[in-house]
């Protein structure tokens, strides 16, 4: 999988989602004008993380008084003398400068750290490099959760807020986890579909955002359209469904300003929570064509240029023509055929034990389909209410941004 884009478009919580559900390892850049940071992955797990906005952890061990500044000196003497790749960290624990145990703490703390300055840039550019970890790269036995590592990051940005709008900010009433507690509060990687959401760290993090009532009169139609599903999604907040307890949030996001390739991201992220890869295919009069996706692995080449090579006629028998004519959502087995057997061969050849299609429709019409699946996994896909409803949603923000366009066409080109 190759991921690349501006944080303009995908900020990093957006990133940390399709790297932890397609469980994937490598290592993900950020570059801006004032510097880069580095994490990396394993299983979708963060386990070592660089940036040029805080000190390295050498100097920090230094700082904190767990090694000397000769023991320090020392093992980059050794680094730099023998032309080494290994991390400073590794090269400590052979000297026996410190203990396995506390570099772990160390680097943990040192993670989220970088995390919490991560979250605050808005500008620049990612690129996530798939491939194994060196083995003498400096790695945690038990990786850091992405989710707890966006909890934990917003709460110590919020704190440090705090702290510089009040000269004497008072304590929060919720416990936080000290560096020494980050090893109780980890979690286990997620799974393709989870029923139950993951335990959280012990500061909640805060509600999302609700519509805004006050809307122009022009989009009063989709904002009365979104609030059904809202307040089901808000209703049923308790039951124990990641696709239900999304619902109210993504709806929310999907209330504001939007563009069309903006509102295809936000199907792709919502189809990320359940299912382990997907597509977004575009409907076109004669055929449908790939337009983008997310956690297509494939044994070489861009997965990005296969999905936009993939080419079905709507003229011959297809599960996609299904969904263009009948307006509804597939769930089931795929069946055998010719254009089947094509669609599946330009994703790697793995037939799913289980497939999800749905259409995104825009005034009475397809305009394009959501696919996915749970290859490599062979498990079918868990519950898609929730999606089906933010897809149905999706196509009165589609029609708004199409009006809003001819809006701005209308106007450039009037005299």
């Amino acid at each position: 999988m190759s991921l690349e884009g501006r944080l303009e478009d995908l900020g990093l919580s957006d990133i940390f989602q399709i790297i932890t559900l397609s469980k994937r390892s490598g290592v993900l850049t950020l570059i801006r004008k004032e510097g880069t940071g580095r994490l990396v992955f394993t299983q979708g797990q963060v386990i070592y993380a660089t940036s040029d906005t805080r000190s390295r952890l050498g100097y920090t061990l230094v700082r904190k008084g767990i090694i000397t500044n000769e023991d320090l000196e020392y093992a980059l003497r050794i680094q730099k003398g023998r032309g080494s790749m290994k991390p400073i960290g590794t090269l400590l624990l052979e000297m026996g400068a410190l203990e396995q145990e506390a570099l772990e703490r160390e680097i943990r703390e040192h993670i989220v750290l970088i995390v919490k300055d991560l979250l605050g840039w808005s500008t620049g550019s990612f690129h996530f490099e798939l491939g194994p970890i060196m083995e003498d790269e400096v790695v945690l036995k038990t990786g850091l959760n992405t989710e707890f590592l966006l909890l934990e990051g917003a709460r110590l940005q919020d704190e440090e807020q705090q702290s510089k709008s009040s000269p004497a900010p008072a304590k929060r009433a919720a416990p936080t986890a000290e560096p020494a507690d980050l090893e109780k509060t980890q979690m286990m990687p997620p799974k393709a579909a989870p029923e139950s959401p993951p335990s959280r760290p012990r500061a909640e993090p805060p509600p999302p955002p609700k519509p805004t009532p006050s809307a122009p009169s022009q989009s009063a139609s989709l904002d009365e359209t979104m609030a059904a599903p809202a307040a089901a999604g808000a209703v049923l907040s308790g039951v124990k469904r990641k696709d239900l307890n999304l619902l109210t949030s993504m709806i929310a996001e999907l209330s504001g300003p939007s563009t069309s390739s903006e509102i295809t991201l936000m199907v792709l992220r919502f189809a990320s929570e359940i299912m382990n890869r997907a597509l977004i295919l575009l409907v076109r009069k004669d055929d449908i064509v790939g337009l983008g996706q997310f956690g297509l692995v494939l044994p070489e080449g861009s997965p990005q240029e296969r999905v936009r090579a993939i080419r079905i006629p709507l003229s011959d028998p297809s599960i996609f023509r299904d969904v263009v004519e009948k307006k509804v959502p597939y769930k089931s087995q795929l069946p055998q055929s010719k254009w089947h057997q094509y669609f599946v061969d330009q994703l790697g050849k793995d037939w799913p034990v289980e497939i999800f299609t749905a259409p995104l429709i825009c005034e009475g019409r397809v305009i394009a389909i959501l696919y996915g699946d749970n290859i490599p996994n062979k498990e079918k896909i868990g519950d898609t209410e929730g999606l089906e409803a933010f897809i149905k949603v999706t196509g009165f923000a589609f029609g708004k941004a199409l009006l809003e366009r001819r809006l701005q066409d209308t106007q450039s080109s009037s005299p």
